[in-house]
């Protein structure tokens, strides 16, 4: 039945491909990843009349959540873009997903490694993750931040991006210290730009909280996650910053 569906689904994906589209979107991902070259907009116009038409009445909620993670097996990234679409703007709106006892179904596509590249791993992030903390709270957020023990790139990288979506809330800034912690003292520039994103939302209320981490961190950061992590700081102590910074290159 998944098959089936998603061979269709693949087929109105495929109406709206464009080749010079796929080239700009795979050269934009330095060829991480493949693509049809459909635009987000017609990605989600296509999933969501897919959805009314052939799923709905066909699979149970339950099948429905099952066939969106098999989606992600796809090939192509508008197939996981599909994914994310259907998880997050129609199963969460009805309720079909949630924590903690959906977190280890999501956590299964990083476990299978079929999140393979940043473009995907943040879409996930921002549209499932990150509303999922927003609205469920703190128990949500500690399901998604244990995963920062994930050896997998990717999955660790998951487990601190979607703070950015309660980068305002201090009441979330413990996990986020315990998930940036780990993450910053990662060798993969994708794990240590994670921190860099999250602290830059959270210095935009919390820049005192935003300056001592870095302090406290500051030999692990990358230049590109400090840059991240300070850009809202003021000209003089973005310099400062940088200057401490460079000044541990030499130790």
């Amino acid at each position: 039945m998944h098959a089936k569906l998603i061979q269709q689904l693949h087929s109105r994906l495929c109406r709206h491909a464009s080749e010079t589209r796929k080239h700009w979107w795979e050269n934009y991902v330095k060829g991480s990843a493949p693509f049809l070259g459909v635009k987000m907009g017609d990605i989600r116009t296509v999933v969501s009349k897919w959805h009314q038409q052939q799923v709905a009445h066909q699979l149970h909620p339950d099948q429905q959540l099952e066939l969106a993670l098999a989606l992600f097996e796809g090939e192509f990234t508008e197939h996981k873009l599909a994914g994310i679409l259907l998880i997050g703007e129609i199963l969460r709106p009805r309720q079909v997903v949630k924590c903690p006892q959906d977190i280890p179904k999501l956590g299964s596509v990083f476990d299978r490694k079929w999140i393979y590249d940043w473009n995907v791993c943040d879409w996930f992030c921002v549209k499932i993750l990150g509303p999922m903390i927003k609205t469920e709270g703190i128990a949500c957020a500690r399901e998604i931040a244990a995963w920062r023990e994930a050896p997998y790139l990717w999955k660790a990288r998951a487990a601190l991006v979607p703070f950015v979506s309660v980068a305002a809330d201090s009441r979330y800034y413990p996990l986020v210290a315990e998930t940036a912690n780990i993450l910053i003292g990662r060798p993969e520039r994708f794990a240590k730009t994670a921190v860099g994103w999250v602290l830059r939302e959270i210095s935009r209320h919390h820049p005192d909280w935003v300056r001592m981490f870095v302090e406290a961190h500051i030999e692990h950061f990358s230049a590109e996650s400090l840059r991240n992590a300070t850009r809202h700081f003021a000209p003089e102590n973005k310099q400062r910053m940088r200057e401490w910074w460079m000044s541990t290159r030499h130790t």
